[in-house]
C-alpha cells in the first residue's frame, strides 16, 4: 500500500490511500483551486488536502464502503485522552454548529477518507496524538 510521506505543518508523518467519492474529489478540488492564495486558508493545508485527495482511492458515490468517512458524514470519534466526540465533516462555509469541522481544519483532514475502527496518528503542533473513528452515525 502506498504511504504518502507529509509535511512537518502537520506531522501526519505517513498516511495510507483514503477512500472519497468522485463528487467530494471533484468539489473539493475545485474549492483548492478557488482558495489558493486566499489569506484565510493556510496554504499547507490546502497542499495536504490535494495530496490527499490525489492519491485516494475513488469511488462512484453509490459504490464507497459505507464505513468510510466522507464529507458530511458525522462520525463518533474517540481522541487520545479517551474523550468520545461526535463530529460531522463539512465544506468550508457549512458549519452550523460545534460539532461541525470544516475540511480545512486539521480534525476534518485527518478523519476523511479512513473508515470505522481505523486509528489515526497526526501531530497538533508539538504533540503527537491519535484518534480512533469508533463509528460513522450518517452520511
Amino acid at each position: 500500500m502506498l504511504k504518502l510521506l507529509i509535511f512537518k505543518e502537520f506531522e501526519v508523518k505517513e498516511t495510507q490511500n483514503k477512500s472519497v467519492t468522485y463528487s467530494d474529489y471533484f468539489r473539493l478540488m475545485d474549492m483548492i483551486k478557488t482558495d489558493v492564495g486566499k489569506e484565510e486558508v493556510y496554504p499547507k493545508r490546502l497542499h495536504y488536502l490535494f495530496l490527499a485527495l490525489t492519491f485516494s482511492v475513488k469511488f462512484a458515490s453509490n459504490q464507497i464502503p459505507e464505513n468510510f468517512v466522507r464529507m458530511n458524514s458525522t462520525v463518533l470519534i474517540t481522541n487520545s485522552e479517551l474523550i468520545k466526540q461526535r463530529i460531522r465533516i463539512v465544506y468550508p462555509g457549512e458549519v452550523k454548529s460545534n460539532d461541525d469541522y470544516s475540511i480545512y481544519s486539521l480534525m476534518g483532514l485527518v478523519c476523511l477518507g479512513h473508515q470505522e475502527q481505523d486509528i489515526v496518528t497526526y501531530m497538533d503542533g508539538e504533540k503527537v496524538k491519535q484518534l480512533r473513528i469508533e463509528k460513522i452515525i450518517s452520511h
